[in-house]
């Protein structure tokens, strides 16, 4: 359970950072005028080259699945862009792509909501040492940013959210040690 710290320790966790493939990763960020803190992370790799490195940022700790995919607790997976072969096309399709495998018959059933998704990261024109937040409200709402910028709002995207999250932390995730890193908790 979600232990309160005391004031030292929050300064401590605000000021200090962690480092993955060159990215240094805030222990903390702000988005949607919500403290959210570092619950865990690690570098997605395909054909041995870093893609990205994921991020997952919560209000509180999160440290199963089930919190991770479906909970009310305000959260970020946060996707930064590692590759300088990386283009909003690429990252678009890889996501996509990434979704199909991991969800199965629900990728059919939210296919509008993913090409919606699709293009709007197309459209916003994302490529090398950008980052993408996919954040989630207590209330269900999706937010998508790019460089803390919000592009893209859907009131009702509870399920959605949960089908994108369900990627890096469901049954079939992308990759299991990565599904792991983010749970940690922090």
């Amino acid at each position: 359970m979600f232990q309160q710290r005391d004031i030292r320790t929050q300064t401590e966790i605000i000021n200090t950072t962690m480092k993955l493939a060159g990215i240094e990763l805030p222990d903390s960020i702000q988005l949607n005028e919500t403290p959210l803190y570092l619950n865990g992370a690690a570098i997605r790799s395909k054909f041995f080259i870093q893609t990205y490195v994921i991020a997952l940022y919560a209000a509180r700790p999160v440290t199963s699945a089930e919190d991770g995919i479906s909970s009310d607790i305000e959260r970020s997976l946060r996707m930064y862009i590692t590759t300088p072969l990386a283009t909003s096309k690429v990252v678009s399709e890889n996501i996509q792509s990434g979704m199909k495998d991991s969800l199965g018959e629900l990728y059919k059933k939210q296919y509008d909501l993913i090409e919606d998704l699709r293009r709007v990261i197309e459209q916003s024109g994302v490529h090398y040492k950008d980052n993408i937040d996919i954040y989630v409200t207590s209330d269900g709402e999706l937010k998508l940013y790019k460089n803390e910028a919000e592009i893209y709002h859907n009131k009702n995207g509870r399920l959605f959210a949960q089908s994108i999250y369900s990627m890096y932390l469901g049954s079939r995730p992308k990759d299991p040690q990565i599904k792991r890193a983010l749970l940690k908790g922090f």
